[in-house]
């Protein structure tokens, strides 16, 4: 059995060990020294280790790949934009199913529900471990608030937010344009029996208050 404790100079510590005779003796370690941060530099080639088959071909080596100095610095951006658009694309998805599927209104709740979460499993699956996972620019901006985050990326990130919701709804449409077409016969409605506007964003219920209703996303949201 053995334990850590200080002795000896404040750059070092040693560890006692019990001996058979039951003293201690002492082990001498240097003490870990924290780096400084540092930018993480681009990988080179040199960096990776690959079989000598495939090392070969130059199609394995990550930087013959098309643009990539681009792609790994703004890696943040994409993965931003990738994972927003996976959310949308599911979550959108879900809702424009049962929207269209009226036979299916009795589980329509339990649907959108199960579609959005998967939806945002699958977008966090794909950038969590690059760009931390905001997908929605209220999650950068709070982060960025209290300190969590560089401002100096909040512009990309809301950008590349934006930009991934938008291509994932024009995909959508692409996808369901037939439908849409036959559930309101080429009228399009933003309520009502054939409204669809409930597809694509969360309208206030006739009744409520523009201050109510901002006040519910914002706690909603936080």
């Amino acid at each position: 059995m053995s334990s850590a404790e200080p002795h000896g100079r404040a750059d070092q510590y040693y560890v006692a060990s019990e001996r058979p005779d039951g003293n201690a003796r002492y082990h001498e370690h240097p003490k870990v020294v924290m780096l400084p941060e540092h930018e993480i530099a681009i990988p080179q080639a040199a960096d990776y280790e690959l079989p000598e088959v495939l090392a070969m071909h130059p199609m394995y080596d990550p930087t013959n790949w098309p643009l990539y100095n681009l792609r790994y610095r703004f890696r943040d951006y994409f993965a931003e934009f990738w994972g927003t658009f996976i959310l949308i694309l599911f979550g959108d998805g879900v809702v424009a199913t049962v929207t269209f599927n009226t036979t299916n209104a009795a589980s329509a709740y339990l649907a959108i529900t199960f579609g959005w979460g998967v939806g945002l499993a699958m977008a966090l699956y794909c950038c969590m471990g690059i760009s931390g996972g905001h997908l929605n620019p209220a999650v950068t901006f709070a982060n960025a608030l209290f300190g969590k985050f560089s401002w100096r990326k909040v512009p990309g990130y809301m950008l590349a937010q934006f930009l991934g919701a938008f291509v994932a709804a024009a995909t959508l449409y692409g996808i369901f344009r037939d439908q849409f077409d036959e559930f309101d016969g080429g009228n399009r409605q933003l309520m009502g029996p054939q409204g669809t506007g409930g597809i694509w964003c969360t309208y206030a219920k006739p009744g409520n208050g523009k201050f109510f209703s901002a006040f519910s996303e914002i706690v909603n949201t936080a």
